[in-house]
């Protein structure tokens, strides 16, 4: 299964080409506690590669003599797969949506560099919408919904998969603003392929799904993006003394 996490990143051009002419500078070597390996993809625009960094642990042994429980701390090199693009707007890491953070850490420690991820808030009654007109044979196989009313007084995140294709684009409409995550199945010219898309931008697919779907949806997202607004609930004085009385 193939994993992209996306977070909006909101970069200037020159704190853009800061990083751009920095990572270069900061190339990964043997020996190293980290370091960068830039793809030969990147260009002004887009940076694509590995950031290679240290990971501590914390392993638990029983002393031989003691026979006491220890912790001792444990190095270990982890890899990060990115693409910072700036024309998008966004930033991807593969496999684990906590590599976000790491990537992080490292780009904000370059100096002059003012860069924030910011967490994506999709649309996916809408993107889903877009990808099954792109699509044309597909299947709702799943959708996930959260605060479902599961009996009274009783909230609940669930997962429900959908038994009757016709019905899931009726469900999917319901709860629209309740919708976290769907998973559709394409059939594609070299077999079927199953995709899942997060409301905060994290996109699952087969193995073998092509790299132009997974383009595709990259595409989609700061179209369907939505800025979460605060509310504030405004209270009439003369009401809520009429209530107390």
């Amino acid at each position: 299964m193939r994993a992209l996490h996306y977070k909006f990143m909101v970069c200037a051009q020159t704190s853009f080409r800061s990083i751009r002419d920095t990572l270069p500078q900061l190339a990964y070597e043997p020996g190293m506690q980290r370091g960068f390996l830039l793809s030969k993809e990147s260009n002004q625009n887009r940076l694509k590669g590995r950031y290679i960094y240290t990971k501590i642990s914390k392993l638990v042994r029983i002393d031989a003599e003691s026979l006491e429980p220890v912790e001792e701390a444990a190095e270990t090199l982890a890899e990060c797969r990115f693409e910072l693009d700036q024309q998008k707007g966004l930033v991807m890491v593969e496999q684990r949506r906590g590599e976000l953070n790491a990537l992080y850490e490292a780009v904000d420690s370059i100096p002059d560099v003012s860069c924030e991820f910011e967490e994506l808030n999709l649309n996916l009654a809408e993107l889903m919408s877009e990808v099954q007109s792109a699509y044309k044979k597909n299947t709702i196989k799943s959708l996930r919904i959260h605060d479902y009313l599961a009996r009274e007084n009783m909230l609940a995140n669930a997962s429900f998969k959908i038994l009757e294709p016709q019905d899931g684009e009726k469900i999917a409409e319901k709860f629209a603003d309740q919708l976290d995550a769907f998973t559709l199945t394409l059939k594609l010219p070299d077999g079927a392929c199953a995709l899942t898309v997060t409301r905060k931008g994290s996109v699952r697919a087969s193995d073998d799904a092509p790299d132009e779907l997974l383009l595709f949806v990259k595409d989609l997202l700061p179209r369907f993006h939505e800025a979460e607004v605060e509310t504030t609930q405004v209270v009439d004085p003369v009401a809520a003394k009429r209530k107390r009385r």
